[in-house]
């Protein structure tokens, strides 16, 4: 198989499953001295993903059977300019990754995705049916636009089964969430606030459940969207005072709705106040999967040496 974006979080914490489990691994990097992990792999193919005809030649020689692609993703950053022509580029090279795959004779291509893109609806839970926010406003809407242009291209590629794998918040070593990390930063900085009157659900995932779905789905499991989150998503009220008190940082403070709006950058509001969680129920009773950390609350504690298993 090939995976490309294996120097992500997701990436780093697959390699070593997919060596463990046998399997033959080529990794696609764009330059070889960003591969930290040369012993979990077989092979490197050196392509850079906006060259499709280099992307191509790469794959045809090693032919996979199947090629996850763990490039693709939008993040809560993803509203200035710069940002915005980073996710087109993004779907520039995902959408050439697809088409060399095939061109490669692999069986089944897999897609990183996320259920931040679902449109905000009511107070319940999305699943995998929930209309995507393709009209949302700015920068937001742009990067939602490119993030589903990489999906269709997997889900409809004709040559190959297409599973788009839809994370939550990944959390876990090397993320935001982690010591230093951006999110991190922002609520011991008391930047990141709660929302009084905000209804926003977040939906986590673990890297090591982003990684444990893509061992499930190499060969197994319907093509299609899955959601992969943990079983609990939860409000900003909520999560963002436990995480603040693992971490060691002040309690976040409280904004109204209006305050909120004037001191706080857009996307930021929407996911203290309409964003919605998502559910796993079809990856558990499709393939059984069940996610080593159903709560965020046991992998934050984790994260920060809180928890005795």
């Amino acid at each position: 198989m090939v995976v490309a974006g294996a120097t992500g979080v997701v990436g780093r914490t697959l390699l070593p499953l997919l060596r463990r489990r046998g399997h033959h691994v080529t990794v696609l990097v764009r330059r070889v001295d960003r591969l930290d992990c040369p012993t979990s792999v077989d092979d490197v193919a050196v392509a850079d993903l906006l060259d499709s005809d280099g992307v191509r030649r790469e794959l045809c020689r090693v032919a996979p059977d199947v090629v996850v692609d763990l490039t693709s993703g939008i993040g809560r950053t993803d509203l200035t300019d710069g940002q915005r022509r980073a996710a087109r580029s993004r779907e520039r090279a995902s959408k050439n990754l697809v088409a060399a795959a095939a061109a490669a004779g692999a069986t089944r291509i897999i897609g990183q995705s996320t259920t931040a893109a679902y449109r905000p609806h009511g107070h319940d839970v999305l699943d995998e049916d929930s209309p995507l926010w393709t009209d949302a406003p700015g920068c937001w809407g742009d990067a939602v636009r490119a993030q589903v242009a990489v999906e269709e291209a997997v889900l409809t590629c004709s040559d190959a089964e297409g599973v788009a794998l839809r994370y939550g918040n990944l959390y876990g070593p090397g993320t935001q969430y982690a010591p230093g990390g951006a999110i991190h930063s922002r609520v011991c900085g008391s930047e990141l606030p709660v929302v009084c009157d905000g209804v926003g659900l977040t939906s986590f995932t673990h890297v090591e459940d982003a990684a444990g779905a893509v061992l499930e789905l190499l060969a197994g499991g319907e093509p299609g969207a899955y959601n992969v989150v943990d079983n609990e998503p939860a409000e900003a009220t909520e999560w963002l005072p436990a995480y603040a008190r693992m971490a060691g940082g002040p309690a976040p403070v409280s904004l109204t709705l209006e305050q909120a709006r004037t001191q706080l950058d857009w996307l930021t509001v929407h996911q203290l106040t309409e964003q919605r969680g998502a559910t796993n129920f079809r990856l558990r009773e499709t393939l059984g999967w069940r996610p080593k950390w159903p709560s965020w609350r046991e992998g934050f504690a984790d994260l920060f040496g809180q928890w005795p298993g």
